[in-house]
């Protein structure tokens, strides 16, 4: 029989070291497995469905609402449907004065001349030749001109039409366009076509209308 007490004895298992950092325990990923056991399952499942259906009853709101918004605003532009305030008035159609105008003394005539060109001290001659003639001169500066391919652009209230109708007769080839001003002031914006006034001596003084090329018919839409 042997004698237990002489055989050698199994070293005892040294406990499990804490890892200590400064005199305070670590936890290790291993500590948090054996507290946590992974069982697979991140939440419940019937958590998990009624948040799948909530996403997909969203989802199918919002594509309802963009096909609903993409429809009205076609409905809008074919003019099918009207929303109220939105409805847009189209702006009076720009016309040219038809009033025949006696030519009025040259002396009464308030003038403010522009240069809408490049070409420098442009609106400073001319505004010397005009004063020559008795206008009164007003404003004398550059201004940026929309028209292209005039000689000038002659503009006024319609208390100064029969004025613009004198500038015209001076100026060739103008373009008259109304404003709303109070007062009978006349601008002249000088165009790069613009080369001289009429002569003196050859400036037209019978009564007429005012020139609008841009805003009278053509001469094949006139009716015969």
């Amino acid at each position: 029989m042997t004698n237990r007490s002489h055989l050698p004895r199994k070293p005892k298992r040294k406990p499990k070291e804490t890892l200590r950092l400064q005199g305070r325990n670590i936890i290790t990923e291993d500590d948090l497995d054996e507290v946590f056991a992974d069982v697979g399952e991140v939440e419940k499942p019937e958590v998990y469905t009624h948040r799948k259906i909530l996403h997909g009853v969203v989802l199918t709101l919002l594509v309802a609402l963009i096909i609903a918004a993409v429809l009205t605003a076609l409905a809008v532009v074919r003019g099918d449907f009207k929303i109220p305030g939105w409805s847009h008035t189209p702006a009076p159609e720009a016309t040219c004065p038809a009033a025949v105008h006696e030519y009025p003394p040259t002396d009464s005539i308030t003038v403010n001349v522009y240069n809408g060109t490049q070409e420098e001290g442009l609106a400073g001659q001319t505004s010397g030749l005009l004063a020559k003639r008795g206008y009164q001169i007003g404003e004398v500066a550059s201004k940026r001109i929309s028209h292209s391919g005039v000689t000038a652009v002659v503009i006024s209230g319609p208390a100064g039409e029969a004025n613009a109708f004198n500038l015209q007769r001076n100026i060739p080839e103008t373009e008259y366009v109304a404003d709303q001003r109070a007062d009978a002031s006349v601008d002249v914006v000088l165009g790069k076509e613009f080369k001289q006034l009429v002569p003196e001596d050859r400036v037209d003084l019978t009564a007429g209308p005012l020139s609008c090329p841009r805003l009278s018919p053509e001469p094949s839409k006139v009716a015969k």
